[in-house]
């Protein structure tokens, strides 16, 4: 009978002990599956480094594992922002004085990469996006 009650009692210590040790590791597992490395796309709108310091902001237009083709708005920023207002980006014109993007660059995967994209956000990629990058495949 002694034996039982304290296969009781632990059983109840090791319930208790549970419940916490759940409640804290459920969110670490969570927060672990979503993560800014998420598989960068087509559509995909990246922060990145810009050599300076600042961050800039791109649109991926089509990705594979030798060559990445973007568009690069004008907008940058002194820390890396962890949101972009999709509304707020601007490809801009040679002639603005806060510089300007531009509509299509290919880039060998490895340069793409060295930029460090941190995907913040996913927009669809429309005929527009790809006029320079199908002149570009034409030529």
């Amino acid at each position: 009978m002694k034996q039982r009650l304290l296969l009781l009692d632990w059983k109840s210590v090791i319930s208790t002990m549970t419940k916490p040790v759940l409640f804290l590791f459920i969110p670490i597992i969570l927060l672990s599956c979503v993560t800014n490395d998420e598989k960068i796309k087509a559509g995909s709108i990246c922060t990145v480094e810009n050599g300076d310091g600042k961050f800039g902001v791109i649109k991926v237009l089509v990705i594979n594992d030798k060559e990445a083709h973007v568009k690069v708005y004008k907008n940058m920023y002194d820390k890396r922002p962890a949101q972009i207002d999709i509304k707020t980006l601007s490809i801009g014109s040679i002639n603005d004085k806060d510089g300007f993007g531009m509509g299509h660059i290919p880039l060998q995967r490895k340069e793409f990469d060295s930029w460090k994209p941190v995907s913040v956000g996913h927009e669809k990629v429309t005929k527009e996006d790809l006029e320079g990058y199908e002149i570009w495949k034409s030529e």
